[in-house]
């Protein structure tokens, strides 16, 4: 019997081992990769954005707040990153400071004096 060149007969019980993956074929046609990687993009930029107070009032507001101390930062992370006994939380709240880490890393902030008039005392 000839069979063409990029067939291959399997046996009826074999065919879990070959089928496998058929429903990410179904995403095929709909999300190619460059899809995915705007997907991803834009989750962590989300992430971030939602996250993006917390991280800043926890480093740079308690940095340059005026009242700086190592136990008022300390207090300040635990109050805003470290939660105890929720592991869970802690690692979230985590990985949403890196997320917001990332979404300032890939695009411009707005700026006062570039976005807004100022008198010549800084007031609006």
């Amino acid at each position: 019997m000839m069979m063409p060149a990029n067939y291959s007969v399997i046996a009826e019980n074999e065919m879990t081992y070959v089928n496998g993956g058929a429903l990410i074929d179904c995403f095929a046609p709909i999300m190619n990769e460059g899809n995915w990687k705007t997907f991803n993009t834009n989750l962590i930029k989300i992430v971030g954005n939602y996250s993006m107070t917390k991280f800043l009032s926890s480093t740079v507001g308690v940095l340059f707040g005026g009242n700086f101390s190592f136990s008022n930062w300390g207090d300040t992370l635990e109050g805003n990153y470290y939660v105890k006994d929720n592991a869970f939380d802690t690692v979230a709240n985590v990985l949403g400071g890196l997320a917001a880490i990332y979404t300032l890393g890939t695009g411009d902030a707005k700026t006062l004096h570039t976005d807004k008039v100022l008198g010549v005392k800084g007031a609006l």
